[in-house]
C-alpha cells in the first residue's frame, strides 16, 4: 500500500498491536463449558452402537435410560452456559481494555492473548513501553473488592485463586522467558485492571501488584518503573513475543 495512505499515516501514530483481545477466553471457554456435554453424547453413541445388535433392554428400560441421558444432558447444557457466560463476561473485559491499549502511542507494542512455549500462562495483555513491560490482568468483576492481609475479598467471600497470585506467577513466567533468551534485569510490572469492581482506591499497590479501575489504566501505563528501555531493546523484546499471540 502507499506509504502515503492517509489510513497508513494515521495507524502509523498508534501502538502496534498483535493478537486479538477476548479470543482466548471466548475459544476456551466453549471448550471447558461444553466438554461434558459432548462427552455424553459420544458415550450415548457408543452405547447404542454396542447394543443395537442385541436388543435385550425392554421397552421401559430403553425409556429410562433416554430420560436419565435427557437429563443429564440438560443438567449439563445448563451448567456449561453458566461457565461459558462468565467466560464471555471475561472476553468482553479484556475486548473492553485492549480497546484502550490500541490507542497508545506508537512508542508501545501491545500483546493481546499470549501464552509462551511450554508455559502454564495465559497473558490477557502484554504492554512493551518506554517505562517497561506491564502484564496486565483483567477481572470485569461486579460488587465490591477488597484487600486485606494478603486476601482477596469480593463481595465479602475471600477467593480461593488470589487474581494478585495470578498476576505475579504471569509475570514470574514471562521474566524468565525473556532472561534466557535476551535481557536480564528488565523491569516487569504486573498490573490487576478491574472493570466494573468497587474499589477502596482508583489505583493502589497491594504486594507489588499496581490495582486500578480501567478508568486509571492509561495513568498507570505512563508512569515510570526504573530506568527507560532504549527503544532498540523494545523492538527487540516486541520481536521475541510476536510468534506467541495466539
Amino acid at each position: 500500500m502507499d506509504a502515503s495512505d492517509p489510513r497508513e499515516t494515521l495507524k502509523a501514530q498508534f501502538a502496534r498491536v498483535y493478537g486479538n483481545a477476548g479470543e482466548a477466553p471466548r475459544v476456551l471457554g466453549l471448550l471447558r463449558a461444553f466438554w461434558p456435554l459432548l462427552l455424553i453424547c459420544f458415550l450415548f453413541g457408543y452405547l447404542l452402537r454396542a447394543l443395537l445388535p442385541f436388543p435385550q433392554l425392554s421397552l421401559s428400560a430403553w425409556g429410562f435410560l433416554l430420560i436419565l441421558l435427557s437429563v443429564s444432558g440438560v443438567l449439563l447444557l445448563a451448567w456449561g452456559d453458566k461457565r461459558l457466560s462468565n467466560y464471555l463476561k471475561g472476553a468482553r473485559g479484556e475486548e473492553s481494555v485492549g480497546r484502550e491499549l490500541n490507542f497508545l502511542s506508537s512508542a508501545y507494542a501491545v500483546f493481546h492473548g499470549v501464552h509462551l512455549p511450554h508455559g502454564k500462562e495465559n497473558f490477557d495483555h502484554i504492554v512493551v513501553a518506554p517505562t517497561g513491560v506491564y502484564v496486565i490482568e483483567t477481572k470485569n468483576w461486579s460488587g465490591r473488592v477488597r484487600f486485606e492481609q494478603g486476601e482477596v475479598i469480593a463481595d465479602e467471600i475471600s477467593l480461593h485463586r488470589s487474581p494478585v497470585k495470578q498476576v505475579k506467577e504471569e509475570v514470574a513466567e514471562l521474566h524468565s522467558y525473556l532472561t534466557e533468551r535476551y535481557t536480564h534485569g528488565l523491569p516487569i510490572q504486573p498490573v490487576l485492571c478491574f472493570l466494573e469492581s468497587e474499589l477502596e482506591e482508583p489505583i493502589q499497590n497491594i504486594n507489588g501488584v499496581v490495582v486500578c479501575r480501567a478508568e486509571q489504566l492509561m495513568e498507570v501505563l505512563s508512569g515510570a518503573l526504573s530506568e527507560p528501555i532504549e527503544e532498540a531493546e523494545r523492538l527487540a523484546i516486541e520481536e521475541l513475543l510476536q510468534p506467541l499471540v495466539s
